[in-house]
């Protein structure tokens, strides 16, 4: 990129160069990066336009073009994903929070404030990834606390940085290890249960597009053969939880009667629910338990 240019000119040549790239919507993604880059909200931005491209940062605006057109996600390249209203970092080693995602959150506060109202509720999930569905249910609910299991150290720091940066790692409990492994000893104590583990299979993982194949976290991703290795697992080890009460899955869209089926295995559930995602597809289960 040659020096003495414009905002302007940056942002032109930016959104060409990622066209080229294959990019849908070059124009949104040059002015997004190029927002963040130099610390501009879009109203700043476009007063800037004729000003002078700031030449201490060329150097990172010409990486970040380089990532973005290797099809590296851009939450990747600025460092964060919003969720829930809230901004979480991220990076390689965890998952992009993702909208259906908000959805699971909803249910679960909205069905565990009208079975609990007020009280203190324990809650456990499994898959931690930015810490985005825990700290959103502790903030939202402020009798709540989680305890979060990821079997990814680097998952894992990333989530305490989550958590510390909303004030809420007294909590929020992160343990390292895999599935319900090292909730076992404290199975007694929680009341709902919640996940959004890996439920691709090994076929659809070889379809999935390349951003998502190349830079997220294939141990997030993935559940197995058919996608329900992990769902298998968790509802055959939540059937010895005395005081469970409420089970939410997120899941993949053609999973929606096997989880729902897996659900109804654990003794005493009362009633199962699958709902859908903005797109109408089936993105979660819902089980609720007697004790």
């Amino acid at each position: 990129m040659h020096t003495g240019q414009t905002i302007r000119e940056a942002f032109a040549g930016a959104s060409s160069f990622l066209r080229d790239r294959g990019s849908d919507s070059p124009e949104f993604e040059a002015e997004l990066l190029l927002r963040r880059l130099l610390g501009l909200n879009r109203t700043q931005l476009f007063m800037k336009m004729a000003d002078a491209f700031p030449a201490d940062v060329t150097l990172e605006w010409d990486k970040w073009l380089a990532r973005r057109a290797e099809g590296e996600p851009i939450q990747y390249i600025v460092g964060d994903q919003e969720f829930y209203g809230r901004v979480y970092e991220v990076n390689s080693s965890v998952l992009i929070p993702r909208p259906e995602t908000e959805l699971l959150v909803e249910g679960v506060l909205q069905e565990g404030k009208s079975l609990f109202g007020d009280e203190e509720v324990w809650i456990a999930e499994v898959g931690t990834g930015s810490g985005c569905i825990s700290i959103s249910l502790v903030l939202e609910a402020p009798n709540w606390t989680v305890t979060t299991v990821d079997l990814s150290s680097e998952a894992l720091g990333v989530a305490r940085r989550n958590a510390a940066s909303y004030d809420v790692l007294e909590r929020v409990e992160f343990m390292q290890g895999n599935l319900v492994e090292p909730l076992i000893s404290k199975k007694d104590r929680f009341q709902i249960f919640v996940s959004n583990p890996p439920y691709i299979s090994s076929d659809e993982m070889l379809g999935l597009e390349k951003q998502v194949r190349s830079f997220e976290p294939h141990l997030a991703l993935h559940g197995g053969s058919d996608g329900l290795d992990p769902y298998r697992l968790l509802c055959g080890d939540l059937c010895s939880w005395p005081n469970l009460r409420l089970v939410a899955f997120e899941i993949g869209a053609s999973q929606g009667s096997e989880v729902e089926r897996l659900v109804q295995s654990i003794p005493g559930m009362s009633k199962t629910e699958i709902r859908q995602d903005y797109a109408g597809l089936d993105r979660m289960v819902f089980g609720w338990r007697h004790v």
